[in-house]
């Protein structure tokens, strides 16, 4: 297919090839620049909603919660960080206020990780989402992730004296360092999401808007 000569319907207008859907592989054709909302053959949603609407970029988020495939537009990627950020931000507060009031022993530990493990999903394939719409693998993100979970995981077995000969405090005091190196990496892939794509179409996929 010739990709640098545009072609003009009888009605719709002027019509331009945007990339391959990333999930099927056919060839998108964007009316007056303008991506459809669905991949015509798979469904696959390839614009953002709304981008003046925070509440529908973060239900989009959702609606594609273990989906890291395609690419995500900076205003989606930051829509759903914020909105997780505020509510993680409401349950420390409250487990402040739970720890202040000393009631906390009579609240299961599970608990206070609901939240957080609810969200991990859908914000890890936001994040690859964004890194693939600025031309990125997701490696970079992954090693972020595996960082997280091994060094919270021996810090609190350590402070838990779960198998005391083997979390000792010399392993602690890596996994402390881990996630020390986790949020210099994550601040950086914070700083990486608030660059702009560059336009057009790339490996990932046709851009999102």
């Amino acid at each position: 297919m010739n990709t640098s000569t545009p072609t003009t319907g009888p009605i719709a207008g002027i019509h331009t090839y945007a990339g391959d859907c990333p999930i099927c592989g056919q060839a998108i054709m964007a009316e007056n620049n303008k991506l459809p909302h669905l991949c015509p053959t798979c469904s696959h949603p390839l614009r953002s909603p709304n981008p003046d609407s925070p509440w529908q970029n973060i239900c989009h988020c959702l609606r594609l919660y273990f989906d890291p495939r395609g690419r995500s537009s900076r205003r989606e990627f930051w829509a759903f960080t914020l909105g997780a950020m505020v509510l993680l931000g409401i349950e420390g507060a409250i487990l402040m206020l739970c720890h202040t009031n000393h009631i906390l022993p009579s609240i299961p530990v599970l608990v206070w990780w609901i939240l957080p493990m609810l969200i991990v999903c859908p914000f890890s394939a936001v994040t690859i989402r964004r890194l693939h719409d600025l031309g990125r693998s997701a490696s970079q993100y992954i090693i972020c992730l595996v960082l997280a979970i091994l060094g919270c995981t021996g810090v609190v077995l350590h402070s838990m004296n779960v198998q005391p000969e083997f979390f000792t405090s010399a392993v602690a005091e890596w996994c402390w360092a881990a996630l020390r190196a986790d949020i210099i990496l994550f601040c950086v892939i914070l700083y990486t999401s608030t660059q702009h794509r560059i336009y057009g179409p790339n490996k990932y996929g046709p851009a999102p808007k």
